[in-house]
């Protein structure tokens, strides 16, 4: 993988610091890391702090995280990212995908904590 991420436990959700430039393959990475960090401590609620991402001049579309995260994660997982919209693919949850994790975007990280904190 091409992006550098950090990741810590704080008392009430999972939190991933991500900073480089994503590459094809990156977001499904990071997907699969942040399920495996949240199955091993049961925990369901994240932060991805994508602030530090940048798209290289070659790619073509947007980081598919959403995507990623929606196909990883389970129905009761509450997912958070931080990051501009223009990075991230923030299409509406396909059809017949009801079964998904509960995803949103916003560009600063205390409107992300305030969602990220209601049940």
């Amino acid at each position: 993988m091409n992006l550098v991420v950090a990741s810590h436990h704080d008392s009430m959700h999972m939190r991933f610091d991500v900073e480089g430039r994503w590459r094809n393959g990156d977001a499904l990475k990071l997907a699969y890391m942040v399920k495996a960090a949240v199955a091993r401590l049961r925990q369901d609620h994240v932060l991805i702090d994508l602030r530090r991402v940048a798209t290289p001049p070659e790619a073509e579309g947007k980081f598919l995280i959403c995507d990623r995260l929606r196909r990883a994660l389970t129905p009761g997982t509450r997912v958070v990212l931080v990051a501009t919209p223009d990075l991230v693919d923030t299409e509406v949850v396909p059809s017949g995908r009801t079964q998904c994790p509960d995803i949103a975007l916003f560009n600063g990280e205390r409107d992300a904590m305030d969602w990220l904190s209601l049940q």
